[in-house]
């Protein structure tokens, strides 16, 4: 055999690898699951002076989203993460769910994973639940399909012997609603940033930046996306994206 023979026999080797492994990644991006995420706030919007806020998540690509979670970071000024123990929220918080199916005892007021003691100024992706029976940690969304994720309740405190009313939104855990991971105070001037996670065991995560305000005396949750220059920017710095 040649030398140039050889040559040409290594070359279709490699050229073989290359192709299967090109191939692979190829098929792989193009039977992706395509996660798109939009706000709409479920019905009924109120009901005992507030409502879920919440957003769809639907599958545009081709294969499954498999074990789809939900994540949040929130940023927020301290001062605002309610002590369960000063307020009254029995009055206010009848209408979240009861999984009565389940036989289970739920606490009034529900059980809050974070406290004003542990000082906490931020929480860093951490999981919500959906709003499909049971509140899951985890959903598959097949191709064409939707689920809607739970983000928070927003629910309006009014307390009219010591002259208090405002809004305060209430965030799910991993476990639904049975626990709640925080209550935190929305006034007037206040304001919540932060980042949306979705997060299928089969491709990247999905990332949309998060700001919950309030206008004309209502909370709202905006969903934004990346600018050109924060994008570029994640590019290099993936796991800033995830983990800051």
């Amino acid at each position: 055999m040649s030398i140039l023979e050889s040559i040409f026999d290594a070359s279709n080797i490699w050229g073989l690898i290359i192709g299967t492994l090109l191939g692979a990644e190829i098929s792989r991006f193009l039977y992706r699951p395509n996660v798109i995420i939009r706000f709409e706030r479920l019905q009924p919007l109120f009901s005992d002076n507030g409502f879920f806020a919440s957003v769809i998540v639907a599958n545009r690509g081709r294969t499954a989203s498999i074990n789809t979670q939900g994540k949040v970071t929130l940023f927020f000024d301290d001062k605002n993460l309610m002590e369960p123990s000063l307020f009254n929220f029995d009055a206010f918080e009848t209408s979240l769910p009861t999984y009565r199916l389940e036989n289970l005892k739920m606490d009034f007021p529900r059980h809050q994973l974070i406290t004003p003691e542990k000082k906490v100024k931020e929480i860093k992706n951490v999981s919500l639940c959906w709003a499909t029976l049971g509140n899951p940690e985890k959903v598959e969304i097949n191709p064409g399909a939707s689920e809607a994720l739970n983000i928070f309740r927003a629910q309006l405190y009014i307390d009219n012997d010591n002259n208090q009313k405002f809004w305060y939104l209430i965030f799910p855990c991993e476990q639904g609603w049975r626990k709640v991971r925080c209550r935190i105070m929305l006034k007037t001037n206040d304001s919540i940033k932060g980042k949306l996670f979705i997060c299928p065991s089969n491709t990247f995560p999905t990332v949309k930046k998060i700001h919950i305000y309030i206008k004309e005396d209502y909370p709202i949750l905006s969903i934004q996306e990346f600018n050109f220059f924060e994008n570029i920017y994640y590019i290099f710095k993936r796991s800033k994206l995830y983990f800051d």
